[in-house]
């Protein structure tokens, strides 16, 4: 009976070779096996995860600073825009006479209107930032103040009352010396927000670049054992799985060097955004203060004739031949530039005669005489001048959303948090899968 009791075989069947021992002579355990599959699972869920929460969220920096941060930044930039054009208007439409004509009051009209829905549409979008929502709140405080003061000046301009300069000049005060103000540290805040958020978008993620090494190296070390305990060179779980890193890896690497590109040319754009849109302002600028200089005559001790020659000198940059290089030398672009020389040539004239006291000759230079009062002197080149800036603002614009779409494609697009999560799981399941055909031998 002894002879005949059956002896205890280690294998998994009839026919089934044992598993083979270790160069150490120390056979793998379960226990082992076990700690190297939940150890690949996880290194390779984490790559997954931590790729999928890296390229999703540079995604979504890029459209939000497209969609939101940028918008934003046009619309308080509008905003400065429209409160200087106001100024300009009321000041030319005294210098005029005192019937204002109806083209001069429906500006100023619009003006207004716009700086009330902008201001509306901002204070919304700045909900949680106390800082640009307080001065936005400032602003809108001080929209009907400013309204009221142009209204008392052109009411008293129709009946010849010299109090009417008085009148504007309080309204231009209130206007550069507070309201302005308001909306630059807005737009300081936002150009900012911008940038950044360029900035952040792109780039390489080297956070997942270090996860994603880190499951390498984690997997070519369970390979590695794996190899040693079977005798076998590739486990093909495990190689699956490695791949699937290797597969983040890249696509880290591919879409850092593709968001990078875009958003370097997006930056490009971005600049043309500012330049225009800060020439634009200056222009309407420059309209008021040269005005006022004709309006106050030598009042204010010689300031409205150095603001208005220092904003018609901002507008210099929109001329240069590093513009022209960035816009491309295009039509637009060289158009602007010959309509801002004009303006600039005339403005100064305009400054000039009313310097030397020559006022006369300064407010025809400005505005025209006779039929042609309000549509001659420098108001055509003004004209051209804002009609060529906001093409470039709107060309240059569409090329900033053009790159920022591109920037967000690099990561594809809406796919960038399922698909690394998709790839992180198949990666841990077939390593999984790998590792478990071992732990077979053992059941």
């Amino acid at each position: 009976m002894a002879v005949a009791t059956a002896q205890r075989h280690t294998g998994t069947g009839a026919g089934t070779a044992p598993p083979e021992r270790a160069p150490g002579g120390r056979m793998e355990s379960p226990h082992r096996l076990w700690i190297m599959l939940l150890a690949a699972v996880i290194a390779v869920l984490l790559a997954g995860c931590v790729a999928a929460t890296g390229l999703s969220g540079r995604q979504s920096t890029a459209e939000h600073t497209a969609q939101a941060t940028e918008a934003l930044y046009g619309e308080v930039q509008d905003l400065s825009y429209n409160l200087a054009d106001a100024n300009a208007t009321a000041a030319t439409a005294l210098l005029i006479g005192q019937v204002t004509p109806k083209p001069f009051t429906d500006r100023f009209g619009s003006d207004i209107t716009q700086v009330e829905d902008l201001l509306s549409a901002a204070s919304q979008r700045v909900t949680g930032d106390a800082t640009a929502s307080h001065q936005l709140k400032l602003l809108a405080e001080q929209v009907p103040e400013y309204s009221q003061w142009v209204g008392q000046a052109l009411a008293n301009n129709r009946f010849g009352y010299p109090v009417a300069g008085a009148y504007l000049r309080q309204a231009s005060a209130m206007l550069t010396g507070e309201m302005v103000p308001e909306v630059d540290t807005v737009i300081t805040e936002e150009k900012n927000a911008t940038e950044n958020g360029m900035s952040s978008a792109s780039g390489t993620d080297w956070l997942t670049v270090g996860v994603c090494v880190l499951a390498l190296a984690m997997l070519v070390l369970v390979g590695s054992r794996l190899a040693r305990s079977t005798k076998r060179r590739m486990n093909l779980g495990v190689a699956a799985a490695k791949l699937a890193v290797l597969v983040l890896l890249g696509w880290t690497f591919t879409a850092a060097v593709g968001s990078s590109n875009a958003a370097s040319t997006a930056r490009g754009d971005f600049d043309l955004i500012v330049q225009t849109q800060v020439g634009a302002s200056q222009l309407a600028t420059s309209e008021a203060y040269v005005a006022l200089q004709q309006i106050d005559r030598g009042e204010d001790g010689g300031k409205d004739q150095q603001r208005s020659t220092a904003a018609l000198a901002a507008l210099g940059p929109v001329t240069s031949a590093q513009f022209q290089a960035a816009t491309g030398e295009t039509e637009a672009s060289m158009a602007a530039a010959t309509d801002i020389k004009a303006m600039v040539s005339c403005g100064e004239a305009a400054i000039n005669q009313a310097g030397a006291g020559n006022y006369a000759q300064a407010i025809i230079t400005t505005v025209g005489s006779g039929s042609d009062v309000g549509q001659g002197g420098c108001e055509p080149d003004a004209q051209h001048v804002r009609d060529d800036l906001s093409a470039l603002t709107g060309q240059s614009q569409g090329h900033y959303d053009t790159d920022m779409a591109s920037v967000s494609s690099a990561y594809a697009g809406g796919g960038a948090l399922e698909l690394p999560l998709a790839l992180g799981l198949l990666g841990a399941v077939a390593a999984a899968w790998g590792i478990n055909r071992r732990l077979a031998e053992y059941r």
